[in-house]
């Protein structure tokens, strides 16, 4: 299997474990193959009854995907390969949403990007207290793809929307609220849990004690909503409508007023103009057709727009290679956007399953 990725079998149970805990585990290619060729061979292994995800070191499950790679890639003018990129880590997530055999993730500390990619679309996702969730793909001239607004597409909008526009990291409460994850245990317990997983595939009924073992880490009535999520509520109205353009206004004036939402508004005001009309035009049309399989695809035309433009390479530049937080957008205006670009490869990609 992959340097970075142990597949093995514990009882009935298919551990796929991710090993680049330096990178917090972020995604390269081979990592993305070894982990389909292990889903794919499991798939007719009886001798598999169910999979877990988990992520080595103590900083977190899973950093996203390489976007440094990614960039570096991009800006070769290999555009193709590139794109494979997207292909395989997309048809992973397809493969993870739709695999016929019950899959757990088990995340901890830093779940981001495509460690959402892989986790959110796990029929059972169990986060370890302290975990941490984000999308910060505006942050880096791209946008929320993997996937995750078929996810989110079932949350409240403005929820959603602020999740997205501003890529904060939010708690296991606001992640529960987002439709991210299903249940919460101490740290303490996340051996026991492990533990019980195994057995759990060596028995009879495995659906049926899986959702017992939800049960059992659900708290009676659910938890409370974050404060992110309360914040969000607080000024829905702010994120109303399908105009961009309107959007970002609303939050120049909460910056102005120096309101509860002020500082949360000026971070998303400095992620990139373009990210933020792909974020509101690709929620809206998940919500309208939430099918995984279309959202991929439709996450694919994007990749092929977004990822060559100057604001990725510009984005992963200031966040990652320099780290100066100073990226200079093209065009850094919301109102200048190329909306139709982004609406056509939304239609291409929904009109299609790619994957």
């Amino acid at each position: 299997m992959g340097e970075h990725v142990l597949s093995r079998v514990e009882g009935k149970l298919g551990v796929i474990r991710l090993q680049r805990p330096a990178a917090i585990n972020a995604l390269t290619p081979d990592m993305i193959g070894a982990i389909r060729s292990a889903l794919t061979g499991w798939a007719r292994d009886d001798r598999v009854v169910m999979v877990l995800f988990e992520g080595e070191g103590p900083r977190g499950f899973c950093a996203g995907g390489d976007v440094r790679w990614t960039r570096n890639v991009m800006d070769r003018g290999e555009h193709e390969r590139g794109f494979g990129f997207f292909v395989s880590e997309y048809g992973m997530n397809r493969q993870i949403a739709t695999y016929e055999k019950p899959v757990v993730a088990l995340t901890h500390g830093a779940v981001m990007g495509g460690g959402i990619g892989i986790a959110g679309h796990a029929r059972y996702r169990i986060g370890v207290a302290g975990a941490r969730y984000a999308m910060p793909e505006a942050a880096i001239g791209f946008f929320c793809d993997v996937g995750v607004r078929a996810i989110l597409a079932h949350a409240p909008r403005h929820r959603a929307l602020m999740f997205m526009l501003s890529g904060v990291p939010v708690g296991l409460e606001d992640a529960m609220a987002l439709g991210l994850v299903d249940g919460v245990v101490p740290e303490a317990e996340r051996a026991g849990l492990r533990e019980r997983l195994v057995r759990i595939s060596q028995q009879d009924g495995v659906r049926g004690q899986l959702e017992a073992l939800l049960g059992d880490i659900v708290p009676q009535g659910g938890m409370r909503d974050g404060a992110f999520c309360a914040l969000a509520d607080r000024f829905a109205q702010v994120f109303a409508g399908d105009d961009g353009a309107a959007i970002m206004k609303r939050l120049e004036r909460e910056v102005t007023a120096d309101s509860e939402l002020g500082e949360m508004a000026a971070t998303i005001l400095g992620r990139c103009p373009t990210s933020h009309q792909v974020h509101v035009l690709g929620l809206d049309a998940a919500r309208h057709d939430p099918d995984v399989s279309r959202v991929l695809s439709a996450d694919l035309e994007l990749s092929r727009f977004m990822a060559p433009r100057h604001d990725f390479s510009e984005g992963v530049r200031a966040v990652l290679v320099d780290k100066d937080h100073s990226a200079r957008w093209q065009p850094d205006r919301v109102e200048q956007v190329d909306v139709a670009a982004i609406r056509a490869a939304l239609e291409r990609g929904g009109s299609q399953s790619a994957l």
